[in-house]
């Protein structure tokens, strides 16, 4: 691959020698735009080139790092949303409606019936952090208007946010709801 993209960048600086804009061009945008082009693709083959020697100098230190490049846009592209999150809550909340009432685990009802209290008050928020997301709880719905909502000195402090987090969720999962939920058909 790395011969084809030299082939090919040597092809195109012979063609880009040969290529002269008429005299009506000289001096004026048009001449600064290919100029800007044909700047703009010297500087990218020199990178490809450089990139090329790197990897040939050490390809373990490549390796390591088109890994962790994979790892981190598979983790990108399969972190679930709220909606994701919703959908499983309902999901498992219908699952649970069809178990009888003995056979039911108190601790997975418990935890569906503080999700649900929590989305009906307005305080069960969303945040994406790119290779996860979390479920957070706030003091105050968004629709308060009240001074509490407003006042600086009233909001939590930073060591408080680890224990308003609900939910974390990274690989397509909801952990916590799966962790809580599993075996909410055993009742020991």
């Amino acid at each position: 691959m790395m011969q084809s993209l030299k082939k090919g960048s040597s092809v195109l600086n012979k063609l880009g020698g040969t290529v002269k804009f008429p005299e009506k061009f000289k001096g004026t945008l048009v001449e600064k735009w290919a100029d800007y082009w044909k700047n703009l693709f010297i500087d990218y083959r020199q990178m490809l080139h450089d990139l090329r020697s790197d990897i040939q100098e050490e390809p373990l230190k490549a390796l390591k790092w088109t890994t962790g490049a994979a790892v981190t846009y598979a983790l990108v592209k399969n972190n679930p949303n709220e909606y994701d999150f919703k959908s499983e809550l309902k999901k498992i909340e219908n699952e649970v409606a069809l178990v009888a009432e003995d056979c039911i685990r108190t601790e997975s009802v418990e935890h569906l019936r503080f999700l649900e209290t929590c989305y009906n008050e307005g305080v069960i928020h969303y945040q994406n952090l790119g290779i996860l997301s979390v479920m957070y709880l706030t003091d105050l719905s968004n629709s308060c208007d009240l001074y509490k909502a407003h006042c600086s000195y009233m909001k939590p402090s930073l060591f408080s946010y680890p224990s308003r987090i609900v939910d974390i969720g990274v690989i397509g999962k909801w952990w916590s709801l799966y962790k809580k939920t599993t075996n909410y058909d055993v009742n020991f």
